[in-house]
């Protein structure tokens, strides 16, 4: 490892470097962040606030901040809070989605070129992009590409007729089984199988109303006729049953010769499933549906049925006659449709959503969040990639007429493997790494750290074989996963730890709203419990208006306030303050790319950081004990090398001692 010699250069008032040969983790948690090493770069510490770290804040504008006392966050309580966001080094806010939508997470848009009313106006939006700007913070929005909401007047105008102008917005079809068959479904990109998604029967088709349902088990068949005859309650001792509707399961009832009937009160707008199980019990092998290339089900006629195998899911059984939409997520999301991918950008879909990106952009917006890019050509890779370069050119074009400095800035939300993720760098300059946090959680969980740097070191070289300027987007949980205190077993220590590792690795980080006061929550009892509102006295109300009551009271005390831990030098929240500005002062800190260091111990986690002629090393106890190891390549480390630490940490000439789940970064 190269070594500068060189002295380090004094630190910036009020930013002590750590003095002795230890810090106390419960007296004040000691270790400056201000100047650098010298090293053949500048070595002059960067103003926090400055675009250097280029840490990104995701909030959700429905429970951040309530400025109107509503009980709703507002975009007039983000910029009231902006003070908040320097504080924390945060140089761009991802925003929830604030365009007009149906629920109050907004990921059903109804208007893509209007702002929700529940969260403000858009002269709200304006002045936070203006005063956001004038502290050096861009605003992302989040957009939503794979569907609309079904309130959306495009959608609704789409199922008023089949000769809408807007029918090709969306993936309608009338045998969904046949058509999709025979390819042309250009949603599916060739693929026979969604891997996710429902096709919904529109209103008003042959498929509801009082039916009676006749199953010949032996031939493996299913009639389904209109009936005069009484519903039926669902039979407790049945071996069969027929799945419709919202969930619902009617038992049916053996009639002699593995026939089995019932008669019921049929709604349902995504037709129906047989099934050999209740409940969550959906193995291969008993659930019963339609096989490929059947098309739909005619009143009267005996309709085949195909069992689910390890390589096949057979579809929903529609009926004939009737006209079905597609969608991935919900029958409240239906899927958009943009012809196929290699024209995408000539669609009328594609036109009017980039016609909505181009209002907000030439407002002031620097960047876009993509939801669930994995699904606008249903996980086919190649065709994602081709859709997903076509709108990044588009948005870039805009913006850079708009007179906006560098690129623009996007990143997709592709939930898979570093593998799949690599793919998608062909196609956007920036993508969420999930596996970096399933790695952390497993490793910091295992308390094992030798290996994390090296893993991290091969996600990059995968990212970069498709992109040389890749920015990765590293996190720890977002608005739809199990809150990072939760995986982590709720230890405040091992919180700490995360939130240094995150803001002491190579990328571009990601704090999720809640996560630097230590919340949380599982999705067990509904995503609202992840998206919990900010406390910000420890008196004041939260803004609890948009989680229907889905709110962890008991987490939110007065103790987990930001007015609490701004006052605690030992809290979390402290430990983000301290770590983002010595991430902003430090260039290598924030834009060096990792080399792994060699570890003695299984505990420790060791890199270096390099970027401009400056090196930083990094260390990392994953472990419940203490731990000591000699660094390869290092004949001398000291105390007053120290640049910021969370946790007792010393150094005996090459040999570096850290206690349990501390963190320290040394100028080399």
């Amino acid at each position: 490892m190269k070594r500068f010699l060189q002295g380090i250069l004094a630190l910036s008032a009020g930013l002590a470097l750590l003095a002795g040969a230890s810090c106390n983790k419960t007296g004040g948690e000691n270790g400056g962040n201000g100047g650098g090493n010298s090293g053949g770069g500048s070595g002059t510490p960067v103003e926090t606030g400055s675009q250097l770290a280029d840490v990104t804040y995701q909030l959700n504008v429905y429970s951040f901040a309530d400025s109107d006392g509503d009980g709703w966050g507002d975009l007039k309580g983000v910029t009231q809070h902006l003070d908040y966001f320097e504080s924390l080094g945060v140089s761009a806010l991802w925003l929830s989605p604030v365009q007009a939508a149906m629920s109050y997470h907004g990921y059903n848009v109804t208007d893509y070129s209007a702002i929700n009313p529940k969260l403000g106006t858009e002269a709200d939006f304006k002045d936070l992009i203006g005063k956001a700007g004038a502290k050096g913070i861009d605003i992302y929005m989040d957009y939503v590409l794979n569907h609309s909401g079904s309130d959306n007047a495009w959608f609704k105008e789409a199922c008023s007729s089949a000769d809408s102008k807007y029918r090709s917005y969306y993936v309608f079809s009338d045998n969904p089984a046949a058509d999709v068959a025979a390819g042309k479904i250009d949603n599916y990109a060739g693929a026979k199988t969604p891997g996710m998604g429902t096709w919904y029967t529109l209103s008003g088709s042959t498929g509801s109303g009082r039916l009676h349902f006749k199953l010949d088990w032996n031939a493996r068949k299913v009639t389904v006729t209109q009936s005069t005859e009484a519903a039926q309650a669902s039979n407790p001792s049945a071996t069969k049953w027929l799945y419709y509707g919202n969930g619902t399961e009617a038992g049916l009832y053996a009639t002699g010769g593995e026939i089995y009937e019932i008669t019921v009160d049929f709604a349902s707008d995504w037709g129906f499933l047989i099934r050999t199980a209740t409940g969550n019990d959906w193995g291969v092998g008993k659930k019963y549906g339609a096989p490929n290339g059947a098309g739909g089900l005619t009143l009267g006629q005996p309709y085949p049925i195909a069992a689910s195998t390890s390589s096949f899911d057979p579809g929903n059984i529609t009926f004939a006659g009737g006209t079905s939409y597609f969608a991935s997520f919900d029958k409240s999301m239906p899927d958009l449709n943009y012809g196929p991918y290699d024209k995408a950008a000539e669609s009328a879909a594609f036109k009017d959503l980039a016609a909505s990106a181009d209002k907000w952009i030439k407002l002031g917006v620097n960047g876009l969040r993509l939801d669930a890019v994995l699904w606008i050509y249903q996980q086919q890779t190649s065709a994602n990639v081709a859709f997903l370069k076509a709108w990044y050119d588009h948005c870039n074009a805009t913006y850079k007429a708009r007179g906006g400095s560098g690129e623009f800035y996007m990143v997709g939300e592709a939930w898979t493997g570093a593998d799949e993720i690599a793919a998608y760098y062909k196609g956007l300059p920036s993508c969420f790494n999930f596996p970096y946090w399933d790695t952390l959680k497993d490793r910091i969980n295992k308390g094992r750290g030798s290996d994390f740097a090296t893993t991290v070191s091969g996600f990059r070289n995968q990212f970069r074989s498709n992109r040389s300027d890749f920015i990765d987007a590293i996190k720890l949980s977002n608005h739809d996963e199990d809150r990072t205190a939760e995986s982590l077993g709720r230890s405040l220590d091992k919180e700490k730890l995360a939130a240094a590792v995150l803001l002491t690795s190579p990328g571009k980080p990601f704090i999720y709203q809640g996560e630097e006061l230590g919340y949380w929550g599982n999705k067990g009892g509904g995503d609202e419990y992840v998206r919990a509102p900010i406390k910000w006295t420890r008196s004041g109300s939260v803004p609890t208006a948009a989680l229907s009551g889905k709110v962890d009271n008991a987490m939110l005390s007065d103790a987990i306030s930001v007015e609490a831990q701004s006052a605690d030098e030992a809290s979390l929240l402290s430990v983000y303050r301290k770590f983002s500005k010595a991430r902003n002062s430090y260039k290598a800190l924030a834009k060096g790319e990792i080399t792994p260091v060699s570890s003695t111990n299984n505990a420790l986690a060791l890199w270096t950081l390099s970027f401009d002629g400056q090196t930083v090393l990094v260390a990392h106890n994953f472990g419940s004990g203490v731990v000591s190891a000699s660094v390869s390549g290092i004949s001398e480390l000291s105390a007053d090398r120290i640049l910021v630490s969370n946790g007792v940490a010393s150094v005996n000439g090459s040999s570096v001692t850290l206690g349990a789940y501390a963190s320290a970064v040394f100028a080399l």
